[in-house]
């Protein structure tokens, strides 16, 4: 049988856990490495919000509304950083109707947005 833990062993454990001498090493360690992903994605991001934008205004949707379609975007281009072909395709194919559902967003507008983001991604 499991022995619950207290509150002084939960702070012992964090404490422990979270030296920020090993935080700082860890982070220093993979620096690098995150500055070269994010120099790379960061055009790729821009580009889809501004296709996106380009996408709404074309349409006539409301500057109200746009949050809705770029919070789309962005998930999408970020399942698009993992995955491909057909997995991609239903992962945006769920992530529509989400938002049809949910937000009550257009779904030619999203499938415009999620054509692009895999034309993009290429």
């Amino acid at each position: 049988m499991p022995v619950p833990r207290s509150l002084s062993d939960r702070v012992k454990k964090y404490t422990a856990k979270y030296n920020p001498d090993t935080i700082k090493a860890r982070l220093s360690q993979v620096q690098q490495i995150a500055e070269d992903r994010f120099i790379d994605a960061t055009p790729w991001i821009v580009t889809i919000r501004e296709a996106t934008r380009n996408i709404l205004q074309t349409a006539g949707v409301p500057a109200g509304l746009h949050a809705v379609y770029y919070s789309f975007a962005m998930r999408a281009a970020s399942k698009a950083m993992k995955h491909t072909g057909e997995t991609l395709d239903q992962i945006l194919t769920g992530m529509m109707d989400r938002w049809v559902t949910a937000f009550g967003a257009d779904p030619a507008i999203l499938e415009q947005i999620a054509n692009l983001v895999k034309t993009v991604r290429g």
